[in-house]
């Protein structure tokens, strides 16, 4: 068995640092301007691995790494693993662990010690800038699973817990290592556990690239066409291939959509990158990897985190992949047709808007994702704290995996990091090397058969798809729908983007600005809104002035509505409004619209929906959008889509409400602790100086009060406690009278009340709210009730903390 454990700078012994072999493979492990330099100050170098492996058995491989495993895994877990269950000396487990490899050949993980090693993989990983969180990695121990159908289960269920909880926690689900001896083991021949198909069509890819020769594998292998609708998009789910053994034939997996929802691109201030229809899935879930750990290795290891804002963004830009630069660029007016000697800023412009808009989409989607920015600040604070403390810290040489694309040069790391050393250390999580798709593929099935049997086999095959797609189409065609959208300060619009994001799973949906410069003169929307084939048209407008039409829009509507008159006869219209009940005429432009659109044969499917700026806009948002939907699904040549879409918003329908009746109910407001504190003990100081108040001006105001009482025969009134609690329930009553489900909602989520200080008119309590009925866990809030229901709350922050008023 070889001497060396540790790399060149140490071939006997341990190193202090606990850090195993060190690897150059598969890296060049080249520092930049000091080809001498250790990895760690002892002086540990990375070796080549047939140095290290070439003269080792494939027992005596397994055994060094496990044993330097071990060595670390105790270095860093025997203290928190010290009086569990189970848990054994470090001397009597490494004599456990070598007795079952000179037996067996191979030995088992314990639950720690895999989740461990998953952890410490991540924190190896030279190419992750995301690594500051590796402790937080959470492992679904899956090696009792030895079918293709169970393993299917797995992965959705990793997939369902990880889009669950917003996608911000990691997770690793591990199945059966493989035999030590051949190199075998379960495979998911899938890059990931969410992808998108490709489709060459007349010799344009529709879809990822990237995935294009993985679709053709599907199509030419397992007889795949696309979903089960017919329809091949740009945005269609790849299905699992998953195979748990060698011998064992691979099946295919749909991905449910309702496991893993999309999130759709849109941005606050442009509408009309909604037209474009862009999408992304929620989360990356790397499953081509394999994972090695103490001399065991794991071949199906499917492992989530969470994006970083310029990866999506690359995903759709890059010319290798959705390339939809140009695209957008012409959606937002730009000119992306550069003359000969111009500087194309364009290019910086349309990168920055989309950016704005994938970060936007996720966080109103409520899925995790990091800022670049961010990321890499934290990464280089990171990094330097493992330095100076571990004392090692693999990253990749090349360091483009780990700087941001974007303002790669506004952070320290861009410098700080160009004399990186890249090297291998395990456990770790290896690709190259591993098995992909082609050698899956190639060893199952063989070699590719291209006889002129075979090619007839394929034109066959895709002559079905075509007819299958091409009947599909009819079945499930999008009906198109008109926005017209006239918006002042850009609420209404917003509004507009989001109702178009809603119906575009259903409906082709084209927008229109009413207050556009030219909107008057489009023939463009004259000849749509004629259009036999039009749905149904919607009118969203917000109110100007007294109760008008934003100025902007009149022209467009005086237009529409005027000589060229009766466009809309038999037409289906919706109405939208968006206004204040504050004014005296409250949404008089959508009340307008109705009055115009029925002048004009249009028929307004839905009664117009109102929604005013003071009571709230989004409950009265939902239930109109909801109240359209189940109209046309309804209508006799309702798409199934629509029906589907229906169904699903009304299913969704009660949790929203539930949510938005909480949120329109308080007016918030955020405290740090220390404001908190303050408000505290100015009230107890206060409290303290009444009690020994003796002016002049006090006396007399008590003396006036006592006359008072004893003039009316009665005795002087005190705030008792109870008598405050009355008057806080009669409080939220009143306010609440109008709307009994309100009442229902808030009194069932109030769990505790505990009053911290407060009397009369006020009264400050710490308040346990139950939202896990909304899709929420119980938050604690400080509230300050008074006599109208309005509220102060202050949230636990990430830096403060309310632990002396729980």
């Amino acid at each position: 068995m070889a001497s060396i454990s540790h790399g060149t700078g140490n071939t006997t012994g341990q190193c202090p640092f606990k850090h195993g072999t060190v690897y150059s493979g598969p890296y060049p492990g080249y520092a930049h301007g000091n080809p001498k330099r250790g990895i760690c100050p002892n002086g540990c170098k990375a070796v080549m691995n047939s140095d290290v492996t070439d003269d080792e058995s494939t027992a005596e491989t397994m055994m060094r790494e496990a044993m330097e495993y071990l060595e670390l895994y105790y270095h860093e877990r025997s203290e928190d693993m010290s009086g569990t269950k189970g848990f054994l000396p470090k001397k009597e487990r490494m004599a456990q662990v070598r007795k079952a490899i000179h037996e067996t050949a191979t030995y088992d993980h314990t639950f720690d010690e895999l989740e461990h090693g998953a952890r410490v993989a991540w924190r190896n990983a030279p190419k992750c800038s995301n690594r500051k969180y590796w402790q937080q990695l959470k492992l679904l121990d899956c090696r009792d699973v030895d079918t293709n159908e169970g393993m299917y289960g797995s992965c959705i269920k990793h997939l369902t817990k990880a889009v669950a909880c917003g996608s911000a926690e990691a997770y690793v689900t591990v199945f059966r290592p493989t035999n030590p001896g051949t190199g075998e083991g379960p495979a998911i021949w899938n890059e990931q556990l969410l992808s998108y198909a490709a489709y060459n069509q007349d010799g344009k890819v529709i879809g990822d690239p990237k995935n294009l020769r993985f679709t053709q594998m599907l199509e030419e292998r397992f007889g795949w066409t696309g979903p089960p609708d017919g329809k091949q998009g740009p945005y269609d789910y790849l299905p699992l291939v998953i195979q748990s053994s060698p011998n064992d034939a691979p099946q295919l997996f749909d991905v449910p959509l309702e496991c893993a929802p999309e999130v759709h691109i849109h941005h606050p201030e442009h509408p009309e990158l909604s037209e474009l229809n862009m999408r992304w899935y929620p989360i990356p879930a790397v499953c081509a990897l394999d994972l090695t750990i103490g001399g065991i290795v794991y071949s199906a290891v499917p492992f989530n985190g969470w994006y970083a804002n310029t990866e999506v963004l690359r995903d759709l830009t890059d010319v290798s992949r959705y390339n939809m630069l140009v695209p957008v660029a012409r959606a937002l007016g730009l000119d992306p047709d550069t003359k000969p000697g111009d500087e194309p800023l364009w290019k910086d412009e349309v990168m920055t808007v989309l950016n704005k808009a994938v970060y936007h989409s996720f966080k109103v989607s409520k899925i995790a994702m990091i800022g670049h920015h961010q990321l890499i600040d934290m990464f280089w604070v990171w990094y330097n704290d493992e330095m100076r403390h571990r004392r090692y810290c693999p990253v990749n040489w090349n360091w483009k995996w780990v700087i941001p694309p974007m303002s790669s040069s506004t952070n320290e790391a861009y410098l700080g990091l160009n004399k990186a050393l890249e090297y291998t250390l395990k456990p770790a999580y290896v690709g190259v090397g591993g098995k992909n798709f082609l050698t899956l593929e190639r060893e199952y099935f063989g070699n590719r058969d291209t006889t002129e049997s075979m090619k007839m086999f394929f034109k066959a095959v895709h002559l079905a798809m075509f007819f299958k797609g091409w009947i599909n189409s009819f079945r499930l065609k999008k009906q198109p729908i008109l926005i017209l959208y006239a918006s002042v300060t850009g609420n209404a619009a917003a509004y507009a983007s989001k109702l178009g994001s809603i119906h575009r799973e259903c409906s082709q949906v084209t927008f229109f600005d009413c207050c556009g410069t030219n909107s008057a003169d489009d023939l463009e929307v004259m000849s749509l809104v004629k259009s036999a084939s039009l749905c149904l048209c919607i009118f969203i407008s917000s109110t100007q002035g007294n109760g008008e039409l934003p100025s902007l829009s009149r022209k467009f509507f005086s237009t529409l509505f005027g000589k060229k008159g009766h466009v809309l006869l038999d037409k289906n219209c919706a109405v939208l409004g968006f206004g204040s009940s504050a004014y005296p005429i409250f949404c008089g432009a959508a009340t307008e619209l109705s009055r115009k659109i029925t002048e004009n044969g249009g028929w307004e499917i839905v009664p117009s929906g109102l929604c005013d700026a003071v009571k709230g806009e989004d409950i009265t948002f939902q239930t109109w959008t909801a109240t359209l939907l189940d109209k046309l699904a309804c209508m006799p040549d309702a798409s199934p889509l629509v029906v589907q879409l229906s169904e699903r918003m009304n299913d969704h329908d009660h949790v929203d409400t539930r949510r938005q009746i909480i949120l329109e109910s308080v007016t918030v407001q955020i405290f740090s602790s220390k404001q908190v504190k303050e408000a505290a003990a100015n009230t107890f100081m206060s409290r303290s100086l009444s009690r020994r108040r003796s002016s002049l001006a006090y006396q007399r105001a008590v003396s006036s009060r006592r006359s008072s009482s004893a003039s009316s025969g009665g005795e002087e009134k005190k705030d008792d406690p109870n008598d405050v609690d009355e008057r806080i329930n009669e409080a939220i009553a009143k306010a609440l009278q109008t709307s009994r489900r309100r009442k229902d909602v808030l009194e069932g989520l109030i769990l505790s009340r505990v009053d911290l200080w407060g009397g009369g008119r006020g009264k400050t309590s710490l308040v346990t709210i139950d939202f896990a009925s909304c899709g929420n866990p119980p938050i604690n809030l400080v509230i300050t009730f008074k006599s109208i229901l309005t509220t102060q709350l202050a949230k636990r922050s990430s830096e403060h903390s309310l632990g002396d008023f729980d």
